[in-house]
């Protein structure tokens, strides 16, 4: 397991894809972590390739979102439709930040 640093950022593991993040704050515990989806820029020319070069910046729209370790799992925080706190999974890498969009999926 990776151990969440601000100004370290974090990786979202999706099925093929990847998206950065910063990481903005940690708790005392380790135990929650707000992240903000950074702005990738690409700055390679090989169009729909494997190979992908990107820049991140903050993006001043971009919402921070908690996310907390329990029961040996990093989990979402949100709130549903009628209010209410829930959580969900989130596959989550701390210390590199890596965008990566697959175009053969």
């Amino acid at each position: 397991m990776t151990v969440p640093e601000v100004g370290k950022g974090a990786t979202v593991l999706h099925w093929t894809d990847r998206s950065a993040y910063f990481v903005n704050q940690v708790s005392e515990d380790g135990k929650e972590v707000i992240i903000e989806r950074a702005n990738a820029i690409r700055t390679d020319n090989y169009g729909m390739s494997d190979s992908q070069d990107y820049r991140y910046e903050r993006d001043p729209h971009a919402e921070p979102q908690t996310i907390r370790f329990t029961y040996g799992k990093w989990r979402r925080v949100y709130t549903n439709r009628e209010g209410k706190k829930e959580t969900s999974p989130i596959n989550i890498i701390f210390g590199t930040m890596r965008e990566y969009y697959d175009f053969s999926f």
